[in-house]
């Protein structure tokens, strides 16, 4: 009996924590990393904990304990972020209105030129893609190009994409003197004004373009933040599923937690300067791009503020868009100003890159 009463203590303890853990999560949301980053791994530990919680009370409820509230009340408290990650909609009522945009998203991983052991590119299948989908404002990031190979030049990609005869294309890093990396964002629809943010010590950056839709001046920002920069041996060890606790692995979790650390301060600072001009814009903006942070992040409530989320006003199911080695989390956006409407959100799980490409329809109201 007495050793029945000791389980039924820990347990209890063990829930409470992991409901402390949960509403330390929620605070990752506004708590800036640079201030106290370990905030942040609570954010990103978000879908685990919740999951958790929710374990804590299906338990109590078979043990008909009023310990149930425990976990319920938190889970209550931070509902909000559960959208976040799933949408539920039986109907997807389309209520579009006016005219239509259909804007694409996608991190294309250089075409996949240097990922794949035959370093085959990518490129055709991507673009056969972008035109099936009926794309009119395409934003890429991590776009690559090759002059010195007509199938992997810029002009090869002006002439498949003519539907989308203007370009916003912004080369971050030149690793050769014949191949470009950066972001491009292309358009059915003028651009009349282009600019770029880039951000201090950083290969990332963002562009904004200000484009003349239908009757309505629109700016674009195609955003590309601070990823993890993890190593090979990195992934290796995620993907491993026998973790033994040796010196070489508890080194292998200090250098992913110290890149981790990283990227969660140096996203911060990009993010303070992204959301800075953004409420400077002059017109109704659509934010898109990779992130390279989860829903409950700093990340994504800085930039989101007072913008909504096109996966929350018309996705459906679980929104990851991470393919890679890492765990999946959605870390592909996009916003819009609140005079803007967005419908038929789509996370097309295609297996061209380590994302996968989000799109919507879009009118102003």
């Amino acid at each position: 009996m007495k050793l029945k009463k000791y389980i039924k203590k820990i347990l209890l303890w063990i829930n409470l924590l992991l409901a402390v853990a949960l509403l330390i999560a929620y605070m990752a949301n506004f708590i800036n990393p640079s201030r106290i980053w370990q905030i942040a791994f609570f954010g990103l530990a978000y879908p685990v904990l919740l999951l958790l919680n929710i374990g804590c009370i299906i338990f109590w409820s078979w043990k008909k304990k009023i310990f149930v509230l425990i976990s319920l009340i938190v889970i209550l408290a931070g509902w909000a972020n559960v959208g976040r990650y799933l949408q539920i909609r039986v109907f997807n009522k389309s209520s579009e209105s006016g005219e239509v945009v259909r804007l694409l998203s996608y991190n294309v991983r250089v075409f996949n030129r240097f990922i794949l052991k035959e370093e085959i590119s990518l490129l055709d299948s991507v673009l056969l893609f972008v035109h099936e989908q009926s794309t009119e404002i395409l934003c890429l990031q991590e776009f690559y190009t090759e002059n010195a190979y007509k199938e992997q030049s810029e002009e090869y990609i002006d002439s498949v994409l003519c539907r989308m005869p203007y370009k916003h294309i912004s080369y971050t890093y030149r690793p050769t003197a014949t191949s470009n990396y950066g972001l491009a964002t292309y358009s059915r629809f003028p651009i009349i004004k282009k600019g770029i943010l880039k951000f201090n010590n950083s290969n990332n950056s963002c562009l904004y373009s200000d484009l003349v839709i239908y009757e309505d001046t629109i700016r674009i920002y195609n955003a590309h933040l601070q990823s993890i920069s993890l190593k090979k041996n990195d992934y290796n060890f995620v993907d491993s599923l026998v973790f033994r606790f040796n010196a070489n692995r508890v080194d292998e979790i200090k250098d992913i937690s110290g890149r981790l650390k990283h990227a969660f301060i140096k996203r911060a600072e990009q993010v303070d300067v992204l959301s800075n001009h953004i409420r400077q814009s002059p017109y109704p903006v659509i934010v898109c791009g990779d992130f390279n942070d989860t829903p409950v992040s700093y990340t994504y409530q800085k930039i989101k503020g007072n913008l909504n989320d096109a996966f929350i006003k018309s996705g459906k199911g679980i929104g990851n868009t991470y393919r890679g080695n890492f765990p999946s989390f959605r870390i592909d956006f996009i916003f819009h100003s609140r005079n803007i409407h967005s419908a038929d959100y789509q996370t097309h799980r295609i297996d061209l890159s380590d994302h996968y490409p989000v799109s919507c329809n879009l009118w102003m109201e």
